[in-house]
């Protein structure tokens, strides 16, 4: 994802569905079914001082935590995935569960 160009909107980052299903590992079909689920969550946060112009933004699910820092122009500079579902005893749902 280092070097990925994700669309900024009044400074906020604008994930596609297969940006975001990349940074998660999940495939589109059970990306949806998850945000539906309400099990995916995100967090921006903007850069002050000597971080001005960058953005982290954070995703989670279950429990994974994927943190990604933007430049000004919106690309990532930095990825960094914790846990890991999979590790967990979890596995995805079939859609539509």
């Amino acid at each position: 994802m280092i070097g990925t160009l994700i669309a900024l909107e009044n400074g906020a980052p604008v994930f596609t569905p297969a940006q975001m299903g990349e940074a998660l590992g999940l495939d589109p079909e059970s990306l949806r079914a998850e945000l539906r689920a309400g099990r995916v969550h995100g967090v921006v946060e903007r850069g002050e001082g000597e971080d001005a112009g960058r953005t982290r933004a954070t995703l989670r699910w279950r429990s994974l935590e994927v943190v990604l820092v933007l430049d000004a122009a919106g690309r990532v500079v930095a990825f960094k995935r914790r846990g890991d579902w999979r590790g967990a005893g979890f596995a995805p749902l079939p859609p539509g569960r």
